[in-house]
């Protein structure tokens, strides 16, 4: 499998926050949820299945990841990735009023509680593209989601721990690109802090 451009990896700044707006602005329907969701919580795709209301706490004010859903062979809950899978992911006071909402007027009751469900991978990827006007894919939208935290000066282990990454070194593979474009800005901060000795 050959690895995918850099470019449908993940959205820019302006891109991702246009995503955010436009999936707000439509949540009425499942897909664009969906991808609000994933772009705020930076959770995979099974994840995103897997998530039942049980697991959102609005008073805590966030998500726990403790399982998946099997879409491909089961059509069931399973497992996580991987023990550091199992976390837990803040939302923000505006996700909550978004869960809420779409709980309250749009979700429908099903048999096991999931938040989202009778979603399928390329349903998610044709409501992504549409609003991102070119090819990305619903890995992206986790892709972006830590970026965009990256971007905003958010440690790499605090986003290594919001991916629910194995570890560091998987963090800084995925996102050697971005590290290397704000090198020059971290090193003006540097030259600022000795500066000012």
């Amino acid at each position: 499998l050959a690895a995918r451009p850099v470019e449908e990896k993940y959205l820019h700044a302006d891109e991702y926050l246009k995503l955010l707006a436009v999936a707000e602005e439509k949540m009425e329907y499942t897909s664009y949820f969906a991808c609000y969701l994933t772009a705020v919580t930076g959770m995979r795709f099974a994840e995103l299945l897997g998530l039942t209301w049980d697991h959102v706490d609005f008073s805590k004010k966030e998500i726990s990841i403790q399982r998946t859903w099997d879409y491909s062979i089961t059509n069931d809950f399973a497992d996580t990735k991987n023990e550091s899978s199992k976390r837990k992911i803040p939302i923000s006071s505006k996700t909550i009023k978004l869960l809420k909402k779409y709980k309250k007027e749009y979700w429908h009751e099903n048999k096991y509680d999931r938040v989202i469900y009778n979603l399928s991978n390329n349903g998610l990827n044709k409501t992504i593209k549409v609003i991102a006007g070119r090819k990305v894919h619903p890995h992206s939208l986790r892709h972006s989601f830590a970026s965009y935290l990256i971007y905003k000066g958010i440690d790499l282990l605090t986003v290594s721990k919001l991916l629910g990454h194995e570890n560091l070194n998987v963090t800084l593979k995925v996102y050697a690109h971005q590290l290397k474009e704000m090198e020059q800005e971290n090193n003006d901060v540097i030259r600022k802090i000795f500066n000012k000795l």
